[in-house]
């Protein structure tokens, strides 16, 4: 793969609808302390979506951070309507949620699956399948969901929002975006397997940003570091996310796996 400086696209737009992002949304970003919040699920092709049904089967982690404190989540039941899973604030701080969701295959067509790694920028994987001859084979793919969220409650606290929790790909905050305000940036580190993940796309946006499916408000490659900036120019709820593949090997259902990670919180 080439190596690319840190760079930002306005508008960035996807056409592939297997793109659609999954990202956790909670009732409040912000709140009281004592106050109840529920972490829900959205997947949609424009921020913030709507929420879909939490499924118990597919929760493989659920955590709840406070500071060094984590409580394990995976095992309390969703609402009676399956909308989310409700968590009570007790303490003034910076609050994080983190949730891995079960693989899942899917399989698209060519030239679909071609756009599909365009708009990504999974620039080595469309090298990949030209130098083997698959440009008009199948794209199959197995995908799975690392994603996290970010609470402010009260006013108190100055927790640092920089933890790993240890998901396979994981979007890791540097900068508290509850201590910044618009016109502000902060950075993130992308980790796969533990390790920085270097030049890769990594695409935010915030509600309102377009009214077009699958578009960015600002795009930019990881550095060397596996570190990518994002600027803070709107108020309001954030999305932060990307994806990466590897050719998948030894098995009869796919020929790639992608993992896709993402971030939400609030910005004043």
């Amino acid at each position: 793969m080439k190596k690319f400086s840190m760079f930002f696209l306005a508008f960035i737009f996807f056409s592939v609808s297997e793109a659609h992002d999954f990202f956790l949304y909670p009732s409040d970003f912000r709140t009281r302390a004592g106050n109840k919040v529920k972490i829900k699920i959205h997947v949609h092709e424009l921020f913030p979506g709507e929420a879909v049904k939490w499924n118990p089967q597919r929760v493989l982690r659920f955590e709840h951070r406070f500071g060094k404190a984590m409580s394990d989540g995976k095992k309390m039941k969703p609402e009676a309507d399956s909308s989310g899973v409700t968590f009570k604030l007790d303490q003034a701080g910076l609050h994080s949620f983190a949730l891995d969701w079960a693989a899942r295959f899917i399989d698209i067509k060519p030239d679909l699956f071609a756009k599909y790694l365009a708009s990504e920028g999974l620039d080595h994987v469309l090298k990949l399948r030209k130098e083997r001859g698959e440009e008009t084979k199948n794209g199959r793919e197995r995908y799975s969901r690392y994603v996290k969220t970010f609470i402010q409650a009260g006013e108190g606290g100055a927790e640092a929002s920089d933890a790993t929790v240890g998901q396979t790909i994981e979007l890791v905050l540097l900068d508290n975006p509850y201590a910044k305000t618009v016109g502000d940036s902060i950075r993130a580190r992308l980790l796969f397997r533990g390790k920085p993940l270097t030049h890769t796309l990594v695409s935010s946006t915030y509600v309102g940003a377009t009214d077009k499916p699958d578009t960015y408000a600002q795009s930019g490659r990881t550095d060397e570091n596996g570190v990518v900036t994002v600027r803070l120019t709107h108020p309001g709820p954030w999305l932060v996310r990307t994806v990466h593949m590897l050719p998948l090997a030894n098995s009869k259902d796919a020929d790639w796996e992608s993992w896709w990670s993402s971030l939400t919180f609030d910005v004043k």
